[in-house]
């Protein structure tokens, strides 16, 4: 990290060493608007920036390979004049580059979710043999320039419901033995009904299908719960089939027909347990049947800092957080259900109600958008729950075959990091690697990018995760999360990013970011990042300025 630290001014021992910025297209779009980032960057105390070089379907350097548009040439280069502009005044640079995110060649480089469909934010597919080498010759064209780094964004999945692409699945069944589709609807090609005796499935509804961020979240905690489980697609015929006894996992589901709340009631009175997660009041109160089942009257809507406290005597009472967590969802009202778990001050929020030998489990919070690890252990701990009171104790299977399908889709990425690095020191071993990724499950789980590992076995040098909230109590949670997930040593290798943009106005108010700066500073952090160029105003300039 000699290298990291000796960015600090010439004279000076600040604690932030690193003083960064990440410059978006609109700080070197012409050399006036270069001289004018580079200005407030010398009054700030900015020492590194991170020009975003490679975004979309564009570049902003001389590239041989790129397939999109190269906004360079001789008579602007925007890395060149930067990098020349920056040195001049002793600033560093990072070329910055949204890695997987950028234009495809053909369709078949675009990951996919189950549904076939690639979102809005098209994503290159990491499992595919054409992606990463292609992706290898643009960046390693960076090393042409007199870089200080190269700073790695976008280095991921688009969220944890990708990639089922027709290659990646090729893939996974050559290495693995299993087709990753077959999660959904047919896990038993991946896992024989009989080796599965408690099924866990999660309801997939086709509100999902448009909506991929909202499968997104569920696969992500779900992953990190450790537990088997596979999606069902909305049908009453398929909740028909499914096998008890078993759990079904309801979340996300807001558009409920009378064929599936009818389904639904079936598979209950067939001896299926249900998990339903943050159901609304329109949902419960439309359905007599679902009323019945849940034990619930109704729901009402809540977003706000809470504290939970265990109530009653039933036995998952003991897998409930009593702490304080900053969420939304509904709060229910109890007609026959047992309270679990009730607010502080004493709004019913997790109830059970048990139907013959089934039992119906509600939780009131958003726990599939949950980033808290007692939210995840209450989660896991309620499934396994399950599992034991139907009396199974053979092996999770289902969970083994998921934590390969994660960690293959991990691999993807890292062989393209490790490449990078790779070239980078070849170069220069003087040269740094740097990711705006993050460490812990949520982002191996999530979009299986794990920095933590980058850091470990050195393919990256430093990180500077997006830590973004404009809420101070949150950025202490997000720090201490950080903090608990960080590998040993490699405290000062992480550089927390702050967002400076603002709601209603472009920037952040002066305060906010001064506060949240103090914060990092108490914390003992080396650096820092500001996201981005354009929100930079000479409010915040002066703010900067007092941490250098």
């Amino acid at each position: 990290m000699g290298l990291l630290i000796s960015l600090s001014v010439s004279g000076q021992n600040p604690q932030f060493g690193v003083r960064a910025l990440w410059a978006d297209p609109s700080g070197f779009e012409s050399p006036e608007a270069v001289d004018q980032m580079i200005s407030k960057c010398q009054k700030a105390g900015i020492n590194t920036i991170l020009p975003d070089v490679m975004l979309g379907e564009n570049v902003y350097f001389k590239s041989k390979h790129f397939i999109g548009n190269v906004r360079a040439n001789d008579q602007f280069d925007p890395l060149d004049y930067m990098i020349k502009q920056a040195h001049a005044v002793g600033i560093k640079v990072q070329a910055w580059s949204c890695v997987y995110y950028t234009k495809a060649l053909k369709n078949e480089w675009i990951s996919q979710s189950f549904d076939r469909n690639a979102e809005s934010q098209k994503f290159l597919s990491p499992a595919n043999p054409e992606v990463n080498p292609y992706l290898l010759s643009v960046i390693k064209e960076l090393l042409a320039y007199d870089i200080d780094g190269i700073h790695l964004d976008y280095c991921r999945y688009c969220n944890a419901a990708f990639d089922y692409s027709d290659v990646a699945r090729k893939g996974c069944q050559t290495a693995l033995g299993f087709d990753p589709l077959n999660f959904l609807d047919h896990p038993e090609l991946i896992v024989p009904a009989k080796k599965d005796p408690f099924p866990i499935r999660v309801l997939h509804p086709k509100t999902q299908i448009e909506r991929v961020w909202e499968i997104g979240v569920v696969e992500r905690n779900l992953n990190r719960t450790g537990v088997g489980f596979a999606f069902v697609s909305e049908s009453p015929k398929n909740i028909d089939a499914l096998k008890t006894p078993g759990l079904l996992i309801i979340s996300h589901y807001t558009e409920v027909s009378p064929d599936m709340s009818a389904a639904i009631s079936r598979y209950v009175s067939r001896g299926g347990d249900i998990l339903w997660i943050d159901p609304s009041n329109r949902v419960v109160t439309k359905y007599p049947e679902l009323q019945k089942i849940t034990g619930l009257n109704g729901t009402k809507a809540f977003s706000q800092r809470v504290t939970l406290q265990k109530a009653g005597n039933e036995a998952i009472g003991t897998l409930i957080p009593t702490r304080q967590l900053n969420t939304s969802g509904n709060t229910l009202e109890v007609g026959n259900a047992k309270i679990v778990a009730q607010f502080s001050t004493g709004e019913p929020v997790v109830t059970i109600n048990r139907v013959g030998k089934s039992k119906v489990m509600v939780v009131g919070l958003r726990a599939m958008e949950s980033n808290d690890d007692s939210v995840i252990l209450m989660l896991k701990g309620i499934m396994n729950w399950c599992r034991r009171e139907a009396g199974v104790k053979t092996p999770d299977l289902l969970a083994q075959k998921r934590d390969q399908w994660i960690k293959w889709r991990a691999d993807q990425i890292i062989v393209l990091v490790r490449e990078i690095s790779k070239a980078v020191k070849a170069k220069d071993p003087r040269l740094v690697v740097t990711s705006s990724a993050g460490v812990g499950p949520q982002q191996y789980c999530g979009v299986y990018r794990d920095g933590g590992y980058w850091l470990t076995e050195k393919i990256n040098d430093c990180l500077f995760p997006m830590n973004y909230t404009v809420d101070p109590e949150e950025l202490n949670e997000i720090l201490d999360e950080q903090a608990y997930r960080t590998p040993k040593g490699m405290q000062d290798r992480i550089f927390p990013g702050l967002r400076i943009y603002g709601k209603e106005k472009p920037s952040l108010d002066a305060t906010i970011v001064e506060q949240q700066l103090n914060i990092v500073k108490e914390r003992g952090y080396k650096g820092y990042c500001l996201f981005a160029t354009k929100y930079l105003s000479d409010d915040l300039v002066k703010v900067a300025e007092r941490f250098k």
